[in-house]
Formats: C-alpha cells, sequence, structure tokens
C-alpha cells in the first residue's frame, strides 16, 4: 500500500481509463434512423432520449395514497437520458449523458425536477451534434482522441451528498459536482491540488459517523485507489493498492473494520475500441478477494471463490470468531457482453440468472459460498437499512422476476436472511421496476421498520411512478403512488436526503 504523491496520481489516472488499450479500428456506426422516439405500448420507451435536458413539475399527480408521517426529504437518482445524437446512438445500457432527478417530499405533495450534467463529454457531443467519443461499451466512427479520464466522463451511474455537495458520479473519472437545488452543473470535483480526472467509483460507503470510503480502479495497472473522507466532505487521503488483478469491478462492501474488494473472473486483457470490448471472459478463473483494514491499509488478506460476476453487494459484518460474510447479486457474464447490447438494439436479451448470493471469508483463509437464491428471477440492485452497515442486516431488498417478451425486472423483492422468506410486489408485465432505497422510519429500532422509495416505467401507459411502500409489508403493494406528466428514462441507482418532518 502507498500513499500517493502527484506522480502517482498522473500515471493511475491514464492507466484507469484503459487510454492505450482502446483503438479506433473496427468502430461501427449506427444510424438513428431505424429507432424513431417510441410511443406508450413499446418496452424500448425507456431507453430512449429524455424530452429535454430540463424537467419540472411542482406537483406530481396523486393516483392513490398519502406521503407517509415521517418521510420527508429529497429522493435523487442518476442515469442515461441522451442515448442519441445526430445520427449516432449509444450501444449499451451503461452509456448516455447522465440526468440527475430529484423528488422533493412535502406534507402533502411530491414536486420533480430532471437536469442533464452537462460535463465535457456532454457539452462536446452538443457542439459536434454527434457522439464524438467510445465509452464503455459504444464504439463510433472518427471518435476524438481521449485527453483524460473525463473527455468521456457520462456522470451517469449514481448520485450521492459529500459536505454540501451533491455528486454526480460516473466510475472513470471525476464525480461531478450538482447544485442541490436547482441541479445546475458545478463543475467537476477536486479532491486535492495535482488530482486531476481521478477515478471515483459510482458506490461510496459512509460509516454510522459519517465517514465516506470510495475505490478507483486502475484496471490495467492492476491497482486500486482508496478514498477517505470526513463526514463533513474534507478530503482524509488516497492510497494505493497494487497487485490486484484487473477484474471489472462496479461495487465494494465494508464491515466495521475491514474494506471488501472483489474482483470477478471478467479480467482485462486486450486491446478493444470501447472499454468493455477491453475484458475477457475467464469461466476457469477464480475471483479473488481483496480485504484490507480500515485503520491500516496495508495490512491484507487474499481469498478465492469460485469464477463468476457480479455488479452490486448488500452488506457485510464480521462474526465474534473473524470471519467475514457478505452479500452480492450475481449476473451472467453474457448479460452484460451482449444482452445490454441487444436492449439498445431494441431486441429482448434471455433472461440473466442473476442470484442473491451469499458468501464467508474464514480467518483459516477459506472462502466459500454459503448460499444462492434464485426465486423469481434475476436479482438487482440490494438495499438494506443503512444504519446496519458493517453490521448483520436480516433483511435485503432487491428487483427481481423476468418475462420473456422484454427485458429487465418488474417486482420487488424482500428477503429474510435469516428464514429464507421471499415477500414480494409486482407492478405488472408493463412496468420496469428501477432500484427502490429502505429508508428507516425516525426514531424507529426495528430494522425493518421504514418505507421503500422508488421508480416504475409503465411502458402502456407512458408514465413514471413513484411508489412508497411499507418495508415490513411489500407484498401489500404501495402506500401511495404519483404519476409524472412525463417518461424519465431508466436510471440506476439514488440516494436520500431526509429533513425533519
Amino acid at each position: 500500500m502507498t500513499h500517493l504523491n502527484r506522480r502517482h496520481v498522473l500515471t493511475g489516472v491514464s492507466a484507469f481509463t484503459g487510454l492505450a488499450a482502446m483503438s479506433g479500428a473496427g468502430c461501427i456506426n449506427i444510424s438513428t434512423q431505424d429507432f424513431p422516439q417510441r410511443q406508450p405500448g413499446d418496452w424500448t420507451l425507456g431507453f430512449q432520449n429524455t424530452s429535454g435536458p430540463f424537467l419540472g413539475t411542482n406537483q406530481i399527480n396523486r393516483v392513490k395514497g398519502r406521503i407517509p408521517k415521517g418521510l420527508r426529504g429529497d429522493f435523487y437518482r442518476n442515469g442515461p437520458a441522451i442515448r442519441h445524437r445526430g445520427n449516432t446512438r449509444v450501444q449499451h445500457w451503461f452509456d448516455g449523458d447522465g440526468m440527475v432527478q430529484k423528488f422533493s417530499l412535502g406534507e402533502d405533495r411530491i414536486s420533480h425536477k430532471g437536469r442533464i450534467v452537462e460535463t465535457e463529454k456532454y457539452l462536446t457531443d452538443k457542439e459536434a451534434g454527434r457522439i464524438t467519443s467510445n465509452g464503455f461499451g459504444t464504439s463510433v466512427d472518427n471518435p476524438t482522441p481521449p485527453t483524460s479520464a473525463d473527455s468521456a466522463n457520462q456522470a451517469n451511474t449514481s448520485i450521492i451528498k459529500v459536505g454540501d455537495d451533491l455528486l454526480a458520479l460516473w466510475e472513470g473519472g471525476s464525480a461531478y459536482r450538482v447544485d442541490l437545488e436547482t441541479l445546475e452543473t458545478k463543475g467537476v470535483k477536486s479532491w486535492a491540488e495535482g488530482m486531476p480526472a481521478m477515478p471515483f467509483s459510482a458506490h461510496p460507503k459512509v460509516e454510522a459517523n459519517g465517514t465516506i470510503w470510495n475505490f478507483g480502479q486502475d484496471a490495467f495497472g492492476k491497482r486500486l485507489f482508496i478514498y477517505k473522507i470526513s463526514p463533513s466532505g474534507d478530503f482524509q487521503g488516497l492510497s494505493e493498492i497494487a497487485d490486484v488483478p484487473g477484474g471489472l469491478m462496479h461495487d465494494f462492501c465494508m464491515t466495521d473494520k475491514h474494506l471488501i474488494f472483489m474482483l470477478p473472473s471478467l479480467r482485462a486483457s486486450k486491446q478493444g475500441v470501447d472499454y468493455l470490448s477491453c475484458f475477457t471472459w475467464m469461466p476457469s478463473e477464480a475471483q479473488r478477494v481483496v480485504v484490507v483494514e480500515k485503520n491500516d491499509l496495508s495490512k491484507r488478506r487474499d481469498f478465492e471463490l469460485p469464477p463468476g460476476l457480479q455488479f452490486h453487494f448488500g452488506n457485510a459484518y464480521e462474526e465474534k470468531n473473524g470471519d467475514i460474510r457478505f452479500s452480492f447479486c450475481t449476473t451472467e457474464p453474457e448479460f452484460l457482453l451482449t444482452g445490454l447490447k441487444e436492449v439498445l438494439l431494441e431486441r429482448v436479451p434471455a433472461p440473466a440468472k442473476g442470484r442473491v448470493t451469499q458468501a464467508v471469508l474464514r480467518m483459516n483463509g477459506r472462502a466459500e459460498i454459503t448460499s444462492e437464491i434464485s426465486q423469481m428471477g434475476d436479482h438487482e440492485f440490494p438495499q438494506f437499512n443503512q444504519n446496519y452497515t458493517g453490521q448483520f442486516a436480516r433483511y435485503l431488498y432487491t428487483v427481481g422476476q423476468n418475462h420473456m417478451d422484454r427485458p429487465l425486472q418488474s417486482a420487488i423483492l424482500r428477503h429474510d436472511i435469516e428464514t429464507g422468506d421471499v415477500q414480494s410486489f409486482d407492478y405488472g408485465k408493463t412496468a420496469f421496476a428501477e432500484e427502490h432505497l429502505f429508508i428507516p422510519r425516525p426514531s424507529s429500532t426495528d430494522e425493518d421498520d421504514g418505507w421503500l422509495i422508488g421508480t416504475v416505467l409503465d411502458f402502456a401507459k407512458g408514465s413514471t411512478q413513484l411508489n412508497i411502500l411499507d418495508a415490513q409489508h411489500i407484498s401489500d403493494g404501495p402506500l401511495a403512488v404519483f404519476d409524472l406528466p412525463y417518461v424519465l428514462p431508466l436510471g440506476f441507482h439514488g440516494t436520500w436526503v431526509g429533513r425533519r418532518a
């Protein structure tokens, strides 16, 4: 483990982005002439451009119920919202310029606004009238050579409040600062002098005292960069962990004492026309798990788990004997490599077989998968009561339920880790269920006492809805439903900023 200086940082930037590994050769161009703006009734409605760079309404139509007492605050989300420009179109669901959404929950109404994050890439593409650079899974004719990671930064994956800043996150480059109220873009977040365009993951983890941990990955240089940020948002340090296999890593988890990084069997290995094509699926290659101590990042343990791939983690905790247990959602490599490209070609990919998986890292150096849950199809976007971060949490919430005639999921599920019971609510065959956050009821001491809040796109009705469910009784369906007057493109991750009721 090395504490970084300016030279280390600048070396890490070019290595992470894979600029040397990405080539312009063989790029393809997809015309938007074959992909007109879709109308209600078509499942591709959620993968089109936003209707404008700014959206807003002072009051969303209430379809059912009331906002629960105690649920007051702002629900932010982020996701790709511009997928085609001129005669060019992105070719993977993970690509597209980010748009931040804000739902403000008051006593008797909810307002909404959405705004495109005006990144360097967005402004360059807007001026050129086309998509100018290759992306995560997108290649274009005559791409503009990248000058840094931020020249391809789409700020489209997640959102978090850090100090007085709202940060729109990608993971190949800098976080972008966004105004908490207006959602106007305030520029790139610079953590310290001499740290330009550093990779900053889309899934920071927050301790009970507000301390923030995050990572950036240099898959080609086999390194991780570890960030530590104070509860007030002050930068407290950046460290390097070397000799980390270059598996395509999106998320991590932590206990009270340790950070846990899992490197899947999709490894950086070659040149490619976009970032994803630089990776090769290695079905016989074990997943590597790297565990470091928070108080001394040089103290490291390595483990191996069976070959696999995952995007997102649930919680992690340590038993009295020192064993570490954690949960994650597996996925199939074909879904990432080809399935999420098929979606942008408006084809229905084969359903993925995502599982809620539990694993243990034992003090004797052995690691093993202890359980897998495959009920109700592909599981993704795991959530839990964040007050239990780093401790045992009994309940995990995911989306699930596949349909053969359309991609992605339509249901929200509650998993009881102790009993194995699964409770669910299905929004229907014409609904895309997006990530639902768990919001604990103020002053409650019960882990599952709170609400789930999340968006659903009903493509048959041509509307996006905001739903609020009782987290203890999700099979009863939403307590309240609010219907937006416009469609929001399908996004990824969100955050909750509460306020006193």
